[in-house]
């Protein structure tokens, strides 16, 4: 987050409590809740074998499952409540209006990265493998989330419909 905090001069300075909730949200969900996604549920919904149709599935899973409907529905609320720039369904609002953008970057990256992971790292080295891309990820994540857009219109429902681009 301090690279990304970097790349807007307009702010005043670091901001502290930001780059802390970035540091939380990475340990908390992406350490120990991508181990048990990962490594625990999709080895029990999946199967553990390295196969290409196992591995295909898996990625799938995170592609299609995992991500646009868990991972970034708890991000963005969570980051836009932590960092104090409105309330979680803000968070949902903004999410709704970034998805778009932000999903077409994660299915052109973490594919591969996981195809590579589920078919040939060992299971114990793949959180720590994710969390290396997750560096880059995050800053890319950080800077799309705080691109100073204005909150678009409310939500009347509490899950964030699908835009087209």
């Amino acid at each position: 987050d301090v690279i990304a905090q970097a790349s807007f001069p307009e702010e005043d300075g670091f901001d502290l409590r930001r780059n802390m909730s970035f540091a939380f949200f990475s340990g908390a969900y992406l350490g120990i809740g991508q181990h048990y996604v990962y490594n625990v549920a999709f080895a029990r919904v999946f199967g553990s074998g390295r196969d290409w149709w196992t591995v295909a599935r898996k990625v799938a899973g995170d592609a299609l499952v995992h991500v646009p409907l868990i991972y970034l529905p708890i991000y963005y609320p969570f980051e836009t409540v932590a960092t104090g720039q409105g309330s979680a369904l803000d968070g949902l609002r903004r999410y709704r209006d970034d998805a778009p953008r932000v999903l077409t970057t994660y299915w052109t990256t973490w594919p591969l990265v996981h195809v590579f992971s589920f078919r040939w790292l060992p299971t114990e080295l793949r959180i720590g493998f994710y969390a290396t891309g997750s560096f880059l990820w995050l800053i890319y994540l950080s800077y799309a989330s705080h691109d100073h857009k204005p909150v678009s219109a409310p939500v009347t429902t509490a899950v964030a419909a699908p835009v087209s681009p």
